[in-house]
């Protein structure tokens, strides 16, 4: 475990909530993915999903041996890696981007990008058909006429399976041009349409909208004496162009997103030029024969550059509301999100704008039109770079909540590109900066009442952890709770509070040392010596025969067993796993829903929080309460640990992120908090002890010595040590270890040399067998 995995996490997914009186989306599940080149950047470009609810995301990915590479990546709805796939061009190093995605009634899943295709070639469109198990169906690539840069933005399927590609492709002496083209279901190329516009200049398709089996629209930006908003309506048959519409404005007019409405209206948001000479964000719209019906303009309180960049409507009938969203300038915050609601008619009907904490850039990218409209932007909070900016609003404008994704590992730029729904999920995907490169990062959200969670029961993390840096190890329920205990019940450094961190069963008492006992665990792993706990209930009275007083650090259940003890362990690290997200977060926080009364205390009602409190007072403080009623309060935290138990299906091993097992609404004995805990694992900064990220031996100190010194080692991770004493002539003459099993974290040993006579020696260290090995010289002087 790497340095930053430990700090970090106690502020990764930092949340900004705004208080209302409707339901906000919860984190149901956080994917991560990125190719094998440390500082390689990596994101995604569009997502789809299909009829079983699975999510893809497509986008690139960076790799030592090929570069940058298409990669399509299939989740479960539970945000589990089904697989992914890459494509590489076979051209050297080169560019290979995935932009856009689609899939078919039978779940096959089609991607489009554009990939280097030589010398000669440039840059080629390359769209692949994959089969649902990931196989490559077929590849099929295009290189327009100019063997130049030919770039797909846009990909549509329909029930024939027959593919529908749009992107700018250069021509020969025509510039970039519109360039359309159908494949059928295996392949095999039907047609191909390049528009040239009217200056033989500069066009380019923005998005595609297919319906049907005839109607395939094509819109962008094409050149007559300045931009235009341009639309071609095809016989998608045939390709046959059925019209070409135009729309100018008094300057440059840039399309950005297209939307089609009831029977033919075709919508077309963008930026456009005013007479002063700045952009306002312009909605236009088309009726069926491609006549121009009505343009709306908006224009910020800063009269600056305004810009839609996403239309989605609530439906598909033509009384459907319009919403776009986009970039607006605000007086004093700079770039703001931009929503704003249209009338059939295109007047408008509302306009909001959200600004981010730092008052810097923030802009909207998608949108969802159904339900409550719901966008998705970056915006930059202060201190942290920009972020995931998740936005809904009500039908007549109202923020109903807003909250951002901060990767906290680096606090630095995370940007989204894309946003979709399926059922009770809303998926978001971009990337993520991660110090030098990103990362894919994909977040699936879900309402509070329909979040599906993971724990544990006491008896099923008594098993030792796997070595997730051996390749292809697997994690187990042993790397939940270590990985739980570290992130939530770290090591703290002296001088915070005085408090040495670990996770404390019952309440510790150092004024009342001599009459209050509690136990201390300072590493996961410990956890085993102690578990399972197996005799009745019963408070901390008796410790290996002896009055139960003092702290006891990591003792076995040689000296103390007790039943209620390993269940709250169990629950104090299904309750740290959740606030890591490890697990779903939110569990720490739910309600206990069953009338149990225990020693006239109500359990109903009671977080999970709450309830480990509550045991742990009553350990600590059995003797104050009258026959504690233990096997009420055993049995209550004993179904909570086996509440949502399942299959541990992984979403990242590193870090270690596991899917929810079953939704809140089918357990009758919890519900959903009514407002979680923010940054539940906020440790003050500079208080936790880090991990290293790497074997290290260092010099001895002091040097030279008479007669002890100190010898001091960092691993990474928990490993087999031998480090041994040699003198100049390589004859071993002192061991410190021998295979010893130590833990993560910075070692020391002291070593005494006073059998030794003066001169030059070797200290040397041995990692598990060799994979680790360094050797530094020292001096004995007497």
């Amino acid at each position: 475990m790497k340095s930053w995995i430990r700090v970090a996490v106690l502020s990764i997914f930092s949340f900004l909530f705004i208080t209302s009186s409707f339901p906000q989306l919860a984190r149901q599940w956080v994917a991560r993915f990125s190719g094998d080149l440390k500082a390689g950047t990596n994101g995604a470009t569009a997502m789809a999903v299909d009829d079983s609810g699975n999510v893809i995301v497509s986008g690139w990915a960076t790799f030592k041996a090929t570069g940058t590479d298409f990669v399509t990546i299939k989740y479960s709805p539970d945000g589990e890696k089904l697989w992914s796939r890459t494509y590489h061009g076979a051209f050297g190093k080169k560019e290979d981007v995935a932009k856009a995605v689609a899939t078919d009634s039978g779940n096959n899943i089609y991607i489009t990008g554009w990939s280097d295709g030589g010398p000669g070639t440039g840059l080629d469109f390359a769209t692949i058909k994959y089969y649902p198990n990931g196989d490559t169906a077929w590849v099929r690539r295009y290189d327009g006429p100019g063997h130049g840069e030919d770039k797909p933005v846009s990909i549509a399927v329909n029930d024939s399976l027959n593919v529908y590609v749009t992107g700018w492709s250069t021509g020969s002496g025509t510039g970039l041009d519109f360039a359309t083209i159908k494949y059928d279901r295996n392949g095999n190329l039907v047609w191909v349409d390049r528009y040239d516009g009217p200056k033989s200049s500069t066009d380019m398709p923005a998005a595609m909208v297919l319906r049907g089996f005839t109607d395939l629209y094509v819109a962008g930006t094409s050149v007559d004496t300045s931009n235009d908003y341009t639309v071609i309506k095809y016989n998608a048959e045939s390709g046959f162009q059925e019209w070409v519409a135009r729309y100018k404005g008094p300057g440059e007019d840039i399309a950005r997103s297209m939307a089609l409405r009831g029977a033919a209206q075709v919508l077309v948001t963008g930026g456009s030029q005013n007479l002063a000479g700045d952009y306002d964000a312009v909605t236009v719209e088309f009726d069926s024969s491609g006549l121009f019906q009505w343009v709306s303009a908006y224009d910020g309180s800063a009269h600056s550059d305004d810009v839609g960049t996403d239309i989605a409507l609530s439906s598909n009938s033509s009384s459907a509301r319009i919403f776009v969203t986009g970039t607006s300038v605000g007086i004093g915050s700079f770039n703001d999100i931009l929503t704003i609601r249209l009338n059939a008619d295109g007047t408008e009907n509302w306009n909001a704008t959200f600004n981010g904490s730092a008052n810097d850039n923030d802009g909207g990218v998608e949108m969802l039109g159904t339900g409550n409209p719901m966008v998705l932007g970056y915006t930059t909070s202060t201190g942290v770079g920009k972020d995931y900016g998740l936005i809904e609003y009500s039908q007549s404008g109202s923020e109903h909540f807003s909250q951002t994704f901060n990767d906290g590992f680096y606090n630095s730029d995370d940007v989204p590109s894309a946003i979709i729904s399926s059922g009770n999920l809303t998926v978001v995907s971009g990337s993520c900066s991660k110090g030098k490169g990103s990362e894919i990062v994909t977040i699936g959200y879900a309402d509070p009442q329909h979040l599906k969670y993971r724990s544990f029961p006491a008896d099923s993390i008594v098993i030792k952890s796997n070595n997730l840096k051996v390749l292809g190890a697997v994690p187990n329920n042993g790397n939940v709770r270590d990985t739980a205990f570290a992130r939530a019940y770290p090591k703290i450094k002296a001088g915070f509070a005085g408090a040495p961190g670990g996770m404390v069963l019952g309440n510790p008492r150092p004024d009342s040392a001599t009459h209050f006992g509690w136990i201390r665990f300072t590493k996961g792993a410990n956890l085993l010596k102690f578990l399972p706990q197996v005799q009745n209930d019963h408070g901390f009275d008796l410790f290996a025969g002896k009055l139960f007083v003092g702290e006891k650090k990591d003792p076995s259940s040689l000296k103390f067993s007790d039943h209620i003890a390993g269940e709250l362990v169990a629950l104090k690290i299904n309750i740290g796993a959740s606030d890591a997200e490890i697990t779903p977060p939110t569990f720490g926080d739910l309600a206990y829903q069953l009338h149990d009364t225990v020693n006239g205390i109500i359990l109903f009602g009671m977080s999970m929080r709450e309830l480990a409190a509550l045991t742990d007072n009553l350990l600590t403080y059995w003797q104050r309460y009258p026959s504690v009623q233990w096997a009420i309060l055993d049995t209550a935290l004993a179904r909570v640990n086996g509440a949502f138990t399942g299959p541990l299906r992984i979403i990242s091993s590193q870090p270690l992120a596991v899917t929810g097992a079953v939704s809140i609404d089918s357990v009758v004995l919890l519900s959903p908090s009514a407002q979680p805990v923010i940054n539940p694992l906020a440790f003050p900064p500079g208080s936790l002890e880090q991990v290293p990220d790497k074997y290290t031996l260092y010099q001895n100190y002091p040097n030279p010595f008479n007669p002890a010194t100190t010898i001091e080692f960092s691993l990474p991770q928990s490993s087999l040590v031998t480090l041994k004493v040699y003198d100049i002539l390589g004859r071993e003459v002192g061991t410190l270890f021998d295979n010893q099993p130590m833990d993560e974290g910075r070692q020391q040993v002291t070593f005494n040399a006073s059998a030794l006579a003066s001169g030059i020696y070797f200290y040397r260290l041995v990692v598990n067998d060799g994979q680790y090995a360094q050797v530094r010289k020292m001096v004995v002087m007497k």
